[in-house]
């Protein structure tokens, strides 16, 4: 089964989420904020990783930072999910190595579509 790490501080949009992907099959994991995500990360594996990049303490933006630096989550793809429509935050997740970026608030489809996508080693850096 397909595990999904979704990081976001917004327990709302956390729980969305996880009740939408949960209903398409896929195993959800949820972590509410960047700094306790990298030992979910070892720990669970997941195959995807969605990530919002405004949390206080640590950003997604760290965080993301963080996992490619090290090589047993480096290859982990991260899927941006963010409120931010800041040009300069898209630019820095794409050169970090982000598969995707979508702003909120996004259809379930397109973000189905782009995990399928990204799992499947078709992603070419989608924006939305």
């Amino acid at each position: 089964m397909t595990r999904i790490l979704i990081v976001d501080d917004d327990r709302t949009m956390v729980l969305a989420l996880s009740v939408r992907l949960r209903k398409t099959g896929l195993e959800v994991l949820t972590c509410h904020n960047a700094h306790e995500a990298p030992q979910i990360v070892l720990r669970e594996r997941p195959d995807a990783i969605l990530l919002d990049i405004d949390m206080p303490h640590f950003t997604g933006l760290e965080l993301h930072e963080c996992l490619r630096l090290a090589e047993r989550t480096r290859r982990i793809p991260v899927i941006y999910v963010s409120g931010s429509i800041s040009p300069i935050d898209r630019q820095v997740a794409l050169r970090q190595g982000a598969k995707a970026f979508l702003v909120k608030p996004f259809e379930t489809q397109a973000l189905l579509d782009t995990i399928h996508t990204v799992l499947n080693g078709h992603a070419e850096e989608q924006h939305s």
